[in-house]
């Protein structure tokens, strides 16, 4: 095997492993979620998904910030656009507050303004990680492996799933803010987590099929 179908084989095991982690949080969040709504133990349940989703969210910035470093090594031709580093570095931040924020719910530590804080520190998240995750898409598939067609329809479904996750991301800054202000505080939060796991279990399955085909070109 030579060293670029290695380094292609070793990169789709990587994108394999990702979105089944991603996929797994995701249906741990709508399940979890799911059972709050339904005041089984809520506030024990939300705390256990916002660490969840960030533990999801954690994992997606490290794989942003893996990749387009692996993509740009070696390419003269391509330079990062400025922000796009902090912007998955601040997706990272996010990731580890919403754990962080979790935890110190799962302790008692003024519990639903901590979930609700970490909602829109979530969301917020998702909408920076729209740019770099749209960027991949664009310049991934480089070079004589890379087939016009498959490039085009994993671009277009980047597109799609970028302007989904800034929805998203949007929705659940809102509701966080809502469940801040004493709006039926622990309802918006498990309502916000659980459009988040959704957009996570589809946006990996669309998504992440059409990049796990380029990887394996």
């Amino acid at each position: 095997m030579s060293v670029t179908q290695s380094t292609t084989y070793e990169s789709g095991n990587g994108a394999t492993g990702t979105a089944r982690v991603e996929a797994v949080a995701a249906v741990a969040v709508i399940v979890l979620t799911i059972l709050g709504l339904a005041h089984v133990v809520p506030d024990l349940l939300v705390a256990v998904a916002t660490i969840i989703a960030g533990v999801a969210l954690l994992s997606q910035g490290a794989t942003i910030a893996t990749e387009y470093a692996r993509i740009l090594e070696g390419r003269t031709d391509l330079a990062a656009p400025v922000g796009m580093s902090s912007a998955w570095s601040l997706a990272l931040l996010a990731g580890a507050a919403g754990i962080v924020l979790g935890i110190l719910a799962l302790l008692h530590v003024s519990p639903i303004d901590l979930v609700a804080i970490a909602v829109i520190a979530l969301g917020a998240g998702l909408i920076l990680s729209t740019g770099p995750i749209a960027e991949i898409a664009v310049v991934r598939p480089s070079g004589p492996a890379a087939e016009e067609r498959v490039r085009r329809m994993a671009v277009e479904a980047a597109a799609t799933s970028a302007v989904s996750q800034a929805l998203v991301g949007l929705a659940a800054v809102v509701l966080g803010i809502l469940a801040l202000a004493g709006f039926v505080p622990l309802t918006l939060v498990l309502i916000a987590l659980l459009q988040m796991g959704v957009f996570l279990l589809v946006s990996g399955a669309t998504v992440g099929g059409f990049m796990l085909r380029l990887f394996r070109r």
